[in-house]
């Protein structure tokens, strides 16, 4: 992490690529097949807990740094280098974590429901609480990322938090009405209306393709009572639409079944939909 070596032997079997030789050692190629630059898996880890904990620290800071404390001469390759070597360093932590997770049984659902101690944990005997969790959810538009803009990364990103576009489209023809509107054949619930939604900009974003110059809009999350995340789904093209929350509803019944509370700024017209 602290000191750059520009020399030394390792012995490479025949068969076997440099980075398998490399990564035995401690080290990480910048290239697969014939790297001549290597990171050590501690500078990779360090830089990846200092990533988790402040999302805006750039790689180019840190190279920065580690130039500095080497009294080397920061230059852009530097910095492209580690940017590969990262990414292939979080593929292997990535590969590693469905490995164990398979060996432990988590499987679909696991993550969520064991997320939160004080939401899951149950003692022996407790009496079933109605309702069972407390939920909160919402959409943010501070993520956006402008329509073709750089290069595209086709891969698709395995996670445990992220809902799908796939199944958050499957409810995009599920709105019966425009948010802030009752149907004539559905009573509303008590004596509460929805006239609030007509002057709410966020429920009356009814159609796709609004916002053309953006690829990505923002994120719809939900968390647990004690802000413990448990679901993600991308915005696309568009602003908060009744898809987004119907599927992220949807993702947390099949986990935690029925008897779920579940908070939102404009629920009183999301439960029209």
């Amino acid at each position: 992490l602290y000191a750059s070596h520009s020399a030394g032997l390792l012995p490479q079997p025949s068969f076997k690529f440099s980075n398998v030789t490399l990564i035995r050692h401690g080290l990480l190629g910048a290239s697969p097949s014939q790297p001549t630059v290597a990171f050590t898996l501690e500078s990779l880890e360090f830089y990846h807990q200092l990533r988790r904990r402040q999302g805006n620290f750039s790689i180019q800071a840190f190279i920065k740094a580690l130039c500095a404390i080497q009294d080397i001469t920061y230059t852009r390759m530097q910095r492209n280098q580690f940017s590969v070597a990262l990414d292939v360093y979080l593929d292997i932590l990535r590969h590693v974590q469905c490995h164990v997770n398979a060996a432990w049984g988590r499987g679909a659902g696991w993550r969520i429901r064991n997320a939160c101690p004080p939401c899951g944990y149950k003692l022996p005997g407790e009496p079933t609480l109605v309702p069972d969790r407390l939920h909160a959810m919402d959409g943010n538009n501070s993520m956006k990322r402008v329509n073709a803009s750089g290069h595209a990364d086709e891969r698709v990103f395995i996670s445990d938090y992220l809902i799908p576009p796939t199944k958050v489209d499957a409810f995009r023809d599920d709105v019966r009405t425009r948010p802030g509107t009752v149907p004539g054949n559905v009573p509303p619930f008590g004596n509460e209306t929805t006239v609030c939604t007509e002057h709410w900009t966020v429920a009356n974003t009814v159609s796709e393709g609004t916002v053309d110059v953006f690829e990505q809009t923002g994120g719809f999350l939900s968390t647990c009572w004690h802000a413990i995340m448990e679901t993600l789904a991308e915005m696309r093209r568009s602003g908060e639409l009744a898809k987004y929350g119907l599927a992220t509803l949807n993702e947390l019944l099949e986990v935690f079944g029925h008897d779920q509370a579940i908070g939102y700024n404009i629920g009183c017209s999301h439960k029209t939909t």
